[in-house]
């Protein structure tokens, strides 16, 4: 229904591209109050005329009921004018704001404050376009991470293609070995955004199997013992039973992994890494804890969140994408888990599991 008392009607003109404005229509609220109130003082003029023609008012008195009845036809013109007003206001006011919203301004607030239906409409406006800027915020934010992530190994690539291509590359096989791990890691970012992108829809099915959870994380340590050999580090593993978890191994193990790149990549050079694994009433708990700095007081509520760094410039040599904690958040939470960070000294990130 286009007719809206407040409501710009979509009619186009060629001066003008935007909606304009028609009110009092006859489809308009202040027309609708109008009516109702003027229906209820004929059927009350009916059954007056009703009595008289049946004889149970005489003429004086229904001469006096018909005088009475005009200023009450009046009375009923203002307070219908007088109700219809702030309602046609605020139903204006909604209207503006989807309006603005449809042209792109997440801005747009309705500004409407009541305790009725119209206000709880305009309170439910307000909060889908709330969640409306704040999707489109992280998406600005996600494609902003992903092409400075990018640029990197491609502008890397390039430089090298071009050596290669010019004949100034003065060892071809080196160029070619750095191409490698640059495609290697393209490789690596498009399959987190894959998996977080599945993690997000919740299309991740899981193959839970009975598995010790301090096997998989011996495995995982010596997945990744050689980057930490490289700098020093020693990967430790405290754990005082076995502890059994149903959960799906590769993707419990990536979460591991993940867990440990991150400690490491933090950790200072001749330092250690431990890996402690525990159960008691009924949870798993594995925790990572690494002798580094720690998350910095204003970043660990958001260490989990998608292309989040504690490093502002996004530095390759301070981490990636900014997709390992969440996606491990995600993995575990599919598990029926929980993942946090925990209290320092250094960094410590606690995920518990269903055992």
């Amino acid at each position: 229904d286009h007719h809206r008392v407040g409501c710009r009607v979509p009619v186009r003109t060629v001066n003008d591209a935007r909606p304009t404005t028609k009110r009092w229509s006859l489809n308009s609220l202040g027309f609708r109050f109008l009516v109702a109130m003027l229906a209820v003082l004929g059927v009350a003029m009916l059954m007056i005329a009703i009595a008289a023609q049946s004889m149970f008012i005489n003429d004086h008195d229904l001469r006096l009921l018909m005088w009475a009845l005009v200023p009450a036809v009046l009375g009923a013109a203002i307070v219908a004018v007088l109700m219809a007003r702030p309602v046609a206001r605020d139903a204006s006011r909604i209207c503006d704001a989807a309006m603005r919203v449809a042209d792109g301004d997440l801005t747009a607030r309705t500004g409407v404050r009541r305790t009725d239906e119209l206000g709880e409409a305009a309170a439910m406006f307000d909060l889908m376009v709330d969640r409306l800027d704040a999707v489109e915020r992280e998406r600005s934010f996600m494609l902003s991470s992903i092409s400075h992530d990018l640029r990197t190994p491609l502008t890397a690539l390039r430089a090298s293609v071009e050596a290669i291509r010019d004949g100034v590359a003065a060892d071809p096989d080196m160029y070619l070995s750095g191409m490698e791990r640059q495609v290697r890691a393209l490789s690596a970012l498009v399959d987190d955004l894959q998996l977080h992108s599945r993690l997000v829809s919740g299309t991740v099915e899981l193959e839970r199997i009975r598995l010790d959870l301090t096997e998989l994380a011996d495995e995982a340590m010596e997945t990744v013992r050689p980057i930490a050999e490289a700098r020093h580090i020693a990967l430790l593993l405290e754990a005082s039973q076995r502890v059994l978890v149903d959960a799906d191994g590769p993707q419990l193990a990536r979460v591991i992994r993940n867990l440990l790149e991150n400690a490491i990549r933090h950790a200072p050079d001749d330092s250690v890494v431990l890996v402690q694994v525990d159960a008691s009433d009924g949870r798993a708990t594995l925790r990572v804890v690494d002798q580094g700095p720690g998350f910095p007081s204003d970043f660990r509520e958001r260490a989990f969140d998608p292309f989040t760094r504690a490093d502002p410039a996004r530095d390759t040599r301070t981490g990636t994408a900014g997709l390992g904690l969440s996606i491990a958040r995600g993995i575990v939470i599919a598990h029926g888990g929980s993942i946090g960070v925990g209290d320092g000294p250094g960094g410590i990130v606690e995920m518990l599991l269903p055992a």
